[in-house]
């Protein structure tokens, strides 16, 4: 009898667990450089991406999709609270936030998402 118990409770913590990962809801998660973000939307269509510090410094996004293997920027936006959005035809796989630095030669380099991006 003990060890029916100890069985039926084991499939009931088990089912429970499964059904509550399946029924999580998903949300798009953030990249940033310092203070400066992008956000994706779940399926990988869409995403904004803002410049929230206040340094004069220039913020875009370097980012992939499946629809090819070329690296892709958007346009830069500059100014704490300014941000842009951008509507892909295809799904981002990879994206990063890149920040100017206007006194050298190499820029601040956000880390890439990751793949994939869609469904993360």
């Amino acid at each position: 009898m003990r060890r029916n118990l100890k069985a039926g409770l084991g499939a009931l913590v088990i089912s429970a667990a499964f059904a509550g990962l399946w029924a999580a809801p998903a949300s798009a998660s953030n990249v940033n450089q310092g203070s400066n973000y992008a956000q994706h939307s779940y399926d990988g269509t869409y995403f904004e991406y803002c410049d929230y510090e206040d340094d004069n410094h220039s913020v875009w996004v370097n980012y992939y999709t499946d629809a090819s293997t070329s690296m892709r920027s958007t346009e830069s936006v500059n100014g704490a609270g300014n941000c842009n959005a951008v509507f892909l035809s295809s799904v981002l796989t990879n994206l990063r936030v890149v920040e100017d630095n206007p006194s050298s030669s190499t820029n601040y380099y956000g880390a890439w998402h990751g793949y994939p991006v869609a469904g993360s």
